[in-house]
C-alpha cells in the first residue's frame, strides 16, 4: 500500500523574513478551502546547524516527521495546505527538497526593500526576541554584520543580514529548480498598496475562490513590538518555544502582550537615514532582480 501523503503542503511561502509572510500565511490559511500548518514556521526544511534546526523534526529523517504540523481533520480535503518558513529562501536543504516534493508545491517569495528589511529584522530580533542585544544600535548592528564578528546567539539571519538582502543571489537558483509556473515573486510594497488585490491574486494562482476576500478583515500577524520589561521578555523567549501551539498558547501570548509590550517604537531620523543609505548599496542587485522577475521596484533606492 502506498504511503499517504495527502497532508503534504502544496503551497509554501519561503521568504523573505519581515516582508509580510506571516500575514499572507494567515490570510490564505483562513480561506475555507485552505489549511495552515499548526506552527506558521515549521523549520522542517532548514539547514542543519542553523538556529531553527530541530533534529527531531527534519526532512533528513523522512517526510512523516512533518505530518504532525498539518493537523487535518479526518474526512476533510483542503485544496490548499500552506506553510511559511521565511528562512527557506536561503537554505540549501529547502532548495534541494521542495521542488521534488510529491505535492509539487507552488512557492511565493515576498521581498522587501533591503534597507527597510534589514532594519525591520534588526528591531524584530532585538525586541520580539533577544538574538540582538537590547543595547545594540542599528549602526552597530550593521557594522557587526559587515565584519561578521558577532554570533547573535547563533542566528544566521541576523549574522548574514546584508548578504541575505541580495535577493537575486538566492532567487535565481529557486527559479531554475521550480520553473515559472510554480514560482511567484511579490513585494511588501504590493502588500501595503493593495492587500486585498495581492491576496486575491495569490488565491487565484493556488486555485482558491478569491471572492472569499471581498469581505475578509485581513488581520495583521507577527508585528514588531517593544517590551516594557526586558527581564520578563527574556523569560518569555525562554518559555515560549517549549509551549505547545494552540488556543492556550494564543491566549497566553495575548495576555503577555497586553501586560508587557507596546507597539513598535517609531524610528529615529538617524536610523531612517541609515536604512535609506544602506538600501542604495543594493541598487545594482535590485536592477537585476527587477529585470529577472518583472518587478516594479521603482520605489526602492537607486
Amino acid at each position: 500500500m502506498s504511503e499517504d501523503l495527502s497532508w503534504l503542503p502544496n503551497f509554501l511561502i519561503p521568504g523573505a523574513p519581515k516582508a509580510g509572510t506571516s500575514s499572507l500565511q494567515k490570510w490564505i490559511a483562513d480561506h475555507p478551502d485552505a489549511h495552515g500548518s499548526v506552527e506558521k514556521e515549521t523549520y522542517f526544511l532548514v539547514d542543519p546547524g542553523t538556529h531553527m534546526y530541530r533534529p527531531e523534526a527534519h526532512i533528513s529523517d523522512g517526510l512523516q516527521g512533518w505530518r504532525s504540523q498539518f493537523d487535518i481533520a479526518p474526512g476533510t480535503a483542503p485544496k490548499v495546505i500552506v506553510e511559511s518558513t521565511p528562512g527557506y529562501i536561503y537554505y540549501q536543504t529547502a532548495l534541494q527538497h521542495v521542488p521534488d516534493l510529491p505535492s509539487a508545491p507552488k512557492c511565493l517569495f515576498m521581498l522587501r526593500e533591503p534597507g527597510a528589511q534589514i532594519h525591520s529584522l534588526y528591531t524584530y530580533f532585538r525586541d520580539n526576541w533577544d538574538w540582538i542585544p537590547a543595547d545594540m544600535s542599528f549602526a552597530a548592528f550593521i557594522d557587526a554584520a559587515r565584519r561578521q564578528d558577532h554570533d547573535f546567539k547563533g542566528n544566521e539571519l541576523a549574522r548574514h543580514a546584508l548578504a541575505y538582502a541580495r535577493y537575486i543571489d538566492f532567487l535565481d537558483p529557486w527559479a531554475e529548480r521550480l520553473g515559472p509556473d510554480r514560482m511567484m515573486v511579490a513585494t511588501f510594497d504590493d502588500l501595503l498598496a493593495d492587500q486585498k488585490g495581492l491576496t486575491k491574486r495569490v488565491a487565484d494562482w493556488v486555485g482558491l475562490d478569491a471572492s472569499f476576500y471581498d469581505t475578509y478583515a485581513f488581520p495583521r500577524e507577527n508585528e514588531t513590538y517593544t517590551p516594557k520589561n526586558r527581564a520578563l521578555q527574556s523569560l518569555n523567549v525562554r518559555l515560549r518555544s517549549h509551549l505547545p501551539k494552540g488556543k492556550l498558547y494564543d491566549a497566553a501570548r495575548s495576555l503577555y502582550r497586553r501586560m508587557n509590550t507596546t507597539k513598535g517604537r517609531s524610528h529615529s531620523e538617524t536610523e531612517a537615514d541609515l536604512a535609506r543609505a544602506l538600501g542604495l548599496e543594493f541598487a545594482e542587485a535590485n536592477r537585476q532582480l527587477a529585470a529577472r522577475f518583472d518587478l516594479d521596484l521603482s520605489q526602492w533606492p537607486s
